[in-house]
């Protein structure tokens, strides 16, 4: 095979998919392609065979996938973050590229939670607005900053101040039967360690606590044990609120009150989350 001496900088659109990919770990082609406001996966699929063709992209799929319906994960290699790097400078970190190289070893139970964090990270850009109304962080850009747990959440949303009214800031974690329940009890007691610990942003109200269950009944389980937590507390700066992942995927306006709140025992929509009063509707 011929060697391919000279190609072409990376256009916008596959510094994009690359950066997608670098962030959220794994996505579908369905999901890229809807990041580029694309309906159908096949717009994009030339896009993505180039860029695999290059090396710098990778891709998870069997004969099993077929059977079951199931597309194909994608997923940026080592090689394309480090030309991600050189086409967009600072815009990786150590922690994030250092575990790209698990990316074809990882458990199929991480591999479909990814799928679920980008989905849910995906429709809530569509309920709540776009970068200018509403900021989207995920796990691989939290773990390279020091104000953030060390069991870093799924996504950290911030709804940006105006005027007056501060910002607020959520915690997201996905529950989606891909962890045992307790895990869920034991992460939501950590960011209360958390909170104690200070480490969080100075000057900044400390995020609420989100978590996007299965189902029903998971949310339900999970709002008893935040209860317990908050009574034990005492603390009116912690704020817990739940919802599953059949509200979300339903939702179309930011005013929708898809949020549990455990302590008030009330469904809110997200920017009144931390109080009925503290916003004008959405």
């Amino acid at each position: 095979m011929n060697e391919v001496k000279y190609r072409r900088p990376l256009n916008k659109q596959q510094i994009r998919t690359l950066h997608l990919l670098y962030w959220y770990r794994f996505c579908t082609s369905r999901q890229l392609a809807r990041s580029f406001d694309k309906t159908n996966p096949k717009a994009i699929q030339n896009k993505l065979q180039i860029l695999e063709a290059q090396e710098l992209i990778g891709k998870r799929y069997d004969k099993s996938y077929k059977l079951v319906g199931r597309s194909a994960e994608y997923f940026i290699t080592p090689k394309g973050a480090r030309t991600l790097e050189k086409a967009s400078p600072d815009s990786t970190n150590a922690w994030a590229t250092k575990s790209l190289y698990k990316n074809k070893t990882v458990s199929d139970d991480f591999l479909k939670h990814c799928i679920v964090v980008t989905e849910t990270a995906q429709r809530l850009r569509a309920i709540y607005g776009d970068s200018k109304k509403l900021h989207i962080l995920p796990k691989s850009y939290m773990a390279q900053l020091s104000y953030y747990p060390s069991w870093t959440p799924d996504l950290h949303i911030e709804i940006p101040g105006k005027g007056e009214t501060p910002t607020k800031h959520y915690f997201v974690d996905i529950w989606d039967g891909t962890k045992p329940f307790f895990v869920g009890v034991r992460k939501t007691r950590n960011y209360v360690n958390f909170k104690d610990s200070g480490e969080w942003q100075e000057d900044e109200p400390y995020p609420a606590i989100l978590a996007v269950c299965e189902d029903e009944r998971s949310q339900k389980k999970l709002n008893r044990q935040m209860k317990k937590i908050l009574d034990d507390q005492w603390d009116d700066a912690l704020v817990f609120a739940t919802t599953i992942r059949q509200q979300i995927e339903g939702a179309t306006k930011a005013a929708e009150k898809v949020w549990y709140v455990v302590e008030t025992d009330e469904a809110r929509s997200l920017s009144r989350i931390h109080s009925p009063e503290d916003t004008a509707e959405d």
